[in-house]
């Protein structure tokens, strides 16, 4: 499935990766089932990030509000904590791209790679996220065997400055530069380990 990530050409990447392994395959596969269902709920994620993080909610191709599993094409609308973003309404949006899945005998896994995008429900063009499009977040979450997996990457990150104002370009140049500084961002690390949680 990592072939699937995109290759990284330029401004900064980032790879966060959280994991457990069950005393059992029997017991990996019910809870894989339980870290599914976590997974494909999207407006849900900040709940297991943990709520002083980004906030997410799945959108439809109008930009209306999707109870649904993700879908190519669908959108993802996210809301910084403290840097709210003036091109999307205080919110920046990026779009499914790609969204598989994959199973044989002993292992499974799922891939969402998603790509900053305008805010679907405005007719201009502009890239509404603090990355320009080059950029990719690629989540995916897997069960070899016993062990099950969550992880994060972030390819090609570069500031989105482009066609905005001088105050945008500040506030996506903060959020972007300190977002790359951390190595995480939204402190992606909460949100693997929240999906895998596993609970006595």
């Amino acid at each position: 499935m990592h072939e699937k990530i995109p290759p990284q050409k330029t401004g900064a990447k980032s790879d966060t990766i959280s994991e457990i392994e069950l005393d059992s395959v029997a017991l990996a596969k019910d809870h894989f089932d339980k870290v599914k269902r976590r997974f494909l709920d999207v407006n849900c994620w900040e709940l297991f990030a943990g709520t002083e993080k980004a906030e997410f909610s799945l959108r439809d191709g109008k930009g209306e509000l999707s109870l649904d599993h993700p879908k190519v094409g669908d959108y993802f609308r996210i809301k910084v904590p403290g840097l709210h973003n003036p091109t999307g309404d205080g919110y920046d949006w990026v779009q499914v791209e790609k969204f598989e899945k994959e199973q044989d005998e002993n292992s499974e896994c799922l891939y969402i790679r998603v790509r900053p995008t305008s805010d679907p429900t405005k007719p201009e063009d502009t890239t509404a996220h603090f990355f320009d499009s080059k950029a990719t977040s690629n989540f995916l979450i897997k069960r070899e065997g016993k062990k099950i997996i969550a992880e994060v990457h972030g390819r090609n990150e570069i500031p989105n400055t482009e066609s905005l104002n001088v105050i945008e370009k500040i506030r996506n140049s903060l959020v972007a530069v300190g977002g790359m500084i951390a190595g995480s961002k939204f402190q992606w690390k909460s949100l693997t380990e929240g999906l895998i949680k596993h609970e006595e």
